[in-house]
This record gives structure tokens, sequence and C-alpha cells, in this order.
């Protein structure tokens, strides 16, 4: 087993865990319980293979190599589009999957936004754990791609979290007829998504900065960046709005 695999993971386990057991100490008035709060994450564990079958036979399409696909030259958007159908779309739709599943199990029990986001954030960190344990047990892994990694180890919580909150306020507003509700759950799923996607685009399949190029590196640089930039202003956002957050009700007998 890669040195570099288990570094990954347990950075990730101990400091998402972190941030996931801060967010529920905050819940008011009183946090989730401890089924709500962990079966989601083994649904998140859970999204990560479900991806696979899809992304093996897109590559198999394209009669590809994974590792020699990367390094095929690609201009912006041929690596949009790849990101797109590969990472982007395919993860965010299969962890989607997995935050409807947890909301149904506890449909009875989630009581307001601030729960959505806390499925979301459970779902995210549960894919995390497996996507760290597999990439960074890479044969390319090293000291210097694992700490680029670890810029990313939030990228999947925040997405979610995100998601969760549109389909959270979706619901909520469906329950007392106002705001909007389609386009919450349009938003749902394409911010995710595209967010991903231009990251993805920036280093992943980033084909420039696979060949040691310097417009892919500095192209990779801008993604890490604002990558962090992004998941600085979600955790800090959720932060400051957990008590609105919590007293969006999402139980119909408390719709006004």
């Amino acid at each position: 087993m890669n040195p570099m695999s288990i570094l990954s993971t347990v950075i990730t386990v101990l400091f998402l865990g972190f941030l996931y057991w801060r967010m529920v100490k905050r819940e008011i008035p009183e946090p989730v319980g401890r089924l709500q709060a962990l079966l989601p994450i083994a649904l998140g564990l859970l999204s990560h293979p479900l991806t696979v079958p899809f992304s093996s036979a897109y590559l198999k399409a394209l009669a590809a190599n994974p590792n020699t696909l990367l390094l095929t030259e690609l201009n912006f958007f041929q690596s949009f589009w790849r990101a797109l159908i590969v990472a982007g779309g395919l993860e965010e739709i299969s962890k989607l999957i997995m935050i409807l599943l947890a909301l149904f199990i506890f449909r009875k029990k989630v009581k307001n936004v601030y729960e959505y986001v806390l499925i979301g954030a459970c779902v995210g960190l549960g894919f995390s754990l497996i996507e760290e344990f597999t990439y960074g047990g890479t044969e390319t892994a090293n000291i210097i791609t694992t700490m680029g990694r670890m810029i990313g180890v939030p990228a999947h919580m925040t997405f979610n979290m995100v998601m969760a909150e549109f389909l959270g306020r979706a619901k909520f507003n469906k329950l007392n007829g106002k705001g909007t509700v389609v386009l919450n759950y349009v938003l749902a799923l394409l911010v995710p998504i595209v967010i991903h996607t231009l990251f993805d685009t920036c280093t992943v399949f980033n084909s420039s900065m696979m060949r040691g190029e310097l417009s892919g590196i500095i192209r990779a640089l801008i993604g890490y960046v604002a990558l962090l930039i992004y998941e600085l202003i979600v955790l800090v956002r959720f932060k400051k709005k957990t008590a609105t957050l919590c007293g969006m009700s999402t139980l119909v007998e408390e719709a006004v």
C-alpha cells in the first residue's frame, strides 16, 4: 500500500471530520442524532464506485489509456468537456443521488435547511475519503502532488453543502408558497457541476501541465487558488448563516 495514499486518507479524515463535527455542534437548538449525522458518510463512500462503470465506459469508447489520455494535447474547451463527462458531471450526479437517498431515509427527521447542508457535507466527506485513498496512492503521487491535493480536500464537501442548501431552499419555498422552487433545484446541480468542472479543467485534465509547460502550470495555480478562495467563502458563509438556515423549517407541520 502506497504511504502517500495512507497520508492523504488520514489527513482527509482528520481535517474533514473536524470541520463536520464543528458544523454538527453548531446546529440550533440541538445537534442532529448520531445516525442522521453518520449514515450519509456511508452513502458518500458508495457514491464514488457508482461513477466507475460510467467513466470506464467513456474511456473505453475513446479507446484510450487513462494515463495517456491526460497527456493528449487538448485546448481549454476540450479539457472542459472531458472534465464534465468524466468528473464534474458524473461525480456530482452520483453524489446528488446519495443526498436524495439520505433525505428520503430521514424524510421525517430533517427539520430545516441547515440539516440539508449537513447531509450534503456528509456525503461529500464520504466521497472524499474514497477519492483520496484511490488517487493519493497512484504511481505519480509524491509529496508535492499530495500537498496540492490537500488544497482540494474540502472541495467535495463544499460542493455538496451548496448543492444541499439549494435543495433545502427549494423545499422551504415549496412549503411556504414563496420564492423560487424550480430554479433552486436546477442550481443545486448546475452550480457544483460548473465549479467542479472548471477546477478539474485547470488541474486534473490540464494536458499542458502534465507535459510540464509553463502555461499549464499557471492555469493549474489559478485553479488551486480559485478553489481555495471558494472553499473559504463557503465554509465561512455557512458558519455565519447557521442560525438563519436552522430557522428555515422543512417540516410540513411547521410550514408557515
